[in-house]
């Protein structure tokens, strides 16, 4: 390609020749190689201002939607992937493109590089930068030029080239397509992208006339004009009047006391600000420009709709309705016109891309982000990458999954359970036999020693059978009081309900209903079990009086873990709770 010949040497006439800014307004007469010159004429809106990139960032609300898009776009950190066979992605900090993308010319930092690229796309649509070669390498620096010198053509072999004018000698540079990174916008051709400004013209047009009416309104110190009647005057009289009101009440003399010749009347015209909805115009512009841009008011300090209920939801949307769009549109051309070129030219082989991180985006407040950690962690990802989002380092040994001890599937826990049963009747049957030649011999029998033995051994093993009966009824119970726990906590908001008068019998009810496959799947007992559990509870509870509902609830919580142990452990369940007892 081209751009492997080209190198530093040409761009010795002066960096200088691809300054790119923001033509905010020349002051005095511009110079004859002025990027003045270069800018568009704009387009002259309905409203009378004429609206150009120049001209729009004069209205706060395009600079401030223009400003917060590209800041926050600058300011993701970017990363080079490297996406494995089997799944999954390792960072390739060693990729050429890395040091390109945080150091990309002499003079400005990664931050401010994309900055303006990200400046320009919003305000003209395209954002051009040369890729320049040296150093060994085959983009080596990436020099941003003003879109309003870059003049865009299709070949007849349907690839592009780039024509860009010089700052300081006018003169004209040819670019293929694989010199040029080119960004643009939304397109109609696929070419040149869309200007947001000269789409949304008559709007910032209608914008800018309600900012200079207000600059005029207070340069005249907010006295709307007026006339005054009088008898006929000749034109040098006239003239010598209204420099004599002009001069007497305006100024630091405005307000004054007017005193006038008899004959004479003031007369006060147009609109005040009031009448002609001033602020009501100015808010509708501003919203209507939030809009073209998708950025929320709150973003450009409109609070005028901003809750402390929606606010967080307005952040959420910022980053996937305004900022996603534009971060995917960056790491696409990326992917394409730099890493994937790097990858051809210089031997790199493998599947990497571009990726802006957007978690910083999705950042809550501390509570909110230990909380989704907390879940994360019992599912997906591991303590070191928890760490590393907080910007911590890592611990040796926190690189393991956790794996929750209290979630499984229903055939997991069925056959967790058949294996301790399988287990435990091994067990007894060891113990038996092992016991079993001095079980057979009648006691009359044998000899007063070996009927001690037996006895002794016969005791031992009652006392290992109820030493483990007793341990996996706790475990029964510790399980069980975790689901009468959740069922006594949904029975005292309903309690609370009913005291206040409404009643409840249909939630509780409906509760029960639900509750009962999630009893017989965590406890691993038949559903026809669950049921009558539930059944009896919500009989009771839905028809107790509200002045003994709390007390039948104590009941629940007190007596239930051990009747669903029971249920557990094979015995047939018992419920004490009645109508009747309360």
């Amino acid at each position: 390609m081209r751009f492997f010949s080209r190198t530093r040497d040409m761009l010795s006439r002066t960096w200088g020749a691809f300054r790119a800014d923001m033509g905010l307004g020349i002051v005095g007469t511009p110079s004859p190689d002025s990027d003045y010159w270069y800018h568009g004429l704009g387009y002259r809106s309905g409203a009378g201002p004429n609206v150009s990139p120049g001209t729009a960032v004069r209205l706060a609300a395009v600079f401030a939607c223009t400003h917060v898009v590209s800041e926050t776009m600058a300011s993701l950190p970017i990363g080079i992937y490297r996406e494995r066979k089997s799944g999954g992605r390792d960072v390739a900090k060693d990729h050429p493109a890395m040091e390109l993308f945080l150091n990309p010319n002499p003079w400005q930092t990664s931050m401010e590089f994309f900055e303006m690229m990200q400046g320009h796309l919003e305000l003209r649509g395209n954002a051009y930068a040369l890729k320049v070669s040296g150093g060994g390498r085959a983009i080596d620096q990436l020099i941003p030029l003003h879109p309003d010198r870059v003049r865009v053509y299709l070949l007849p072999d349907n690839r592009l080239r780039y024509e860009v004018t010089a700052y300081s000698t006018g003169q004209i540079d040819r670019y293929s397509q694989d010199e040029i990174l080119h960004f643009r916008a939304w397109s109609f051709d696929g070419i040149m992208g869309i200007s947001t400004v000269s789409a949304m013209a008559e709007v910032i047009g209608k914008g800018l006339a309600v900012q200079e009416h207000a600059s005029r309104y207070f340069r005249n110190n907010a006295i709307p004009g007026m006339s005054v009647e009088t008898v006929k005057m000749t034109p040098e009289a006239e003239t010598e009047l209204k420099n004599s009101l002009s001069e007497g009440f305006s100024g630091e003399n405005s307000f004054k006391a007017m005193i006038l010749p008899p004959g004479m009347k003031a007369t006060v015209l147009g609109l005040t600000n009031k009448d002609s909805q001033l602020i009501e115009s100015a808010a509708a512009s501003r919203l209507e420009i939030c809009a073209a841009w998708r950025v929320p008011p709150h973003k450009i300090g409109d609070l005028s709709r901003g809750t402390f209920s929606n606010i967080e939801q307005q952040n959420i949307e910022f980053a996937t309705d305004c900022m996603r769009p534009r971060i995917v549109r960056a790491e696409r051309r990326l992917d394409r016109d730099i890493v994937g070129a790097l990858q051809a030219f210089e031997s790199a082989p493998g599947d990497y891309y571009v990726t802006f991180n957007m978690n910083e985006l999705y950042r809550g407040d501390m509570k909110s982000r230990y909380d989704a950690y907390q879940v994360a962690l019992q599912t997906w990802m591991v303590r070191n990458e928890a760490r590393a989002n907080e910007g911590l380092n890592p611990i040796p040994g926190l690189d393991e999954p956790l794996v929750p001890v209290n979630m499984e599937t229903v055939s997991q826990a069925k056959q967790r359970s058949d294996n301790a049963t399988a287990a435990a009747e091994a067990s007894t049957q060891n113990d038996l036999d092992e016991g079993g030649g001095a079980a057979e011999t009648p006691e009359n029998d044998s000899p007063a020693e070996d009927q001690q033995n037996a006895r002794e051994r016969r005791y031992i093993q009652q006392r290992r059978f109820q030493t483990r009966d007793a341990h996996l009824r706790s475990l029964a119970v510790a399980s069980a009081g975790r689901i009468v726990r959740r069922e006594v906590k949904a029975m005292r908001k309903l309690a609370i309900k009913a005291h206040d008068g409404p009643a409840i019998e249909a939630d509780v009810w409906q509760f029960y209903r639900d509750l009962a496959p999630v009893v017989a799947e965590a406890l691993v007992i038949s559903i026809g079990d669950a049921k009558q559990y539930c059944d009896a509870h919500a009989a009771v509870i839905s028809t107790a009086r509200s002045t003994v509902l709390d007390m039948a609830i104590d009941r629940i919580e007190e007596e239930s873990p051990a009747q669903l142990a029971g249920v557990v452990l094979g015995e047939n369940l018992k419920l004490k709770l009645s109508g009747a007892a309360l």
